[in-house]
């Protein structure tokens, strides 16, 4: 089924509870409370994958928790568009030391929730996802969010998805159900 946006949605759509039962079982899950970094990953295109990180990291925020959504997702970024704003700077400017955190970083229309944008696509997006940039930069955001989701782009084929798992405390993989052959799904997991 289609599911929507919950920021445009709001906290009482029909699917809100879903997620909000998804933010649960992490909780329930999650060991220690620094580990707070998630990655959204899938085997192929299309899964919902950028869809079930923004409206997890909605829920978390409607919660009051500080929550940053980063669009790591190098290749085809889409969260910028789902929002209705620019990704001309984001991500990959601060990697690339073009420009400051607090430059990269917009506000969304949910309070508490923060959305930095992948930024110009460079060339080779593996070699900046795997670069020391981005593992500071994830342990200052860890420091400055009680959360940060990162979207990814699929795992099969291209290896960006696979280093951001390596690097952040939490991986979710979202299947949709006869999307793909089972087989697939096993291989990404």
């Amino acid at each position: 089924q289609n599911v929507g946006y919950l920021i445009s949605e709001g906290p009482d759509s029909p699917h809100a509870e879903a997620y909000r039962v998804l933010r649960t079982n992490i909780l329930f899950s999650q060991k220690d409370p620094k580990l707070n970094t998630i990655t959204v990953v899938s085997g192929g295109a299309g899964e919902g994958k950028s869809t079930t990180t923004f409206n997890l990291a909605t829920i978390f925020a409607q919660n009051g928790q500080r929550v940053l959504v980063v669009d790591s997702d190098l290749r085809r970024p889409s969260l910028h568009k789902m929002l209705r704003v620019s990704n001309a700077i984001g991500l990959t400017n601060y990697l690339l030391k073009q420009n400051t955190i607090e430059e990269v970083i917009q506000t969304t229309r949910q309070s508490k929730l923060d959305f930095m944008p992948s930024g110009k696509l460079p060339s080779s997006s593996m070699r900046v996802l795997s670069s020391q940039q981005m593992k500071d930069l994830i342990r200052e955001l860890k420091r400055r969010y009680d959360y940060v989701f990162f979207d990814s782009p699929p795992i099969m084929g291209v290896s960006d998805a696979s280093i951001l798992s390596s690097e952040v405390d939490i991986v979710l993989q979202v299947i949709q159900y006869r999307r793909y052959p089972q087989q697939m799904t096993i291989r990404a997991k």
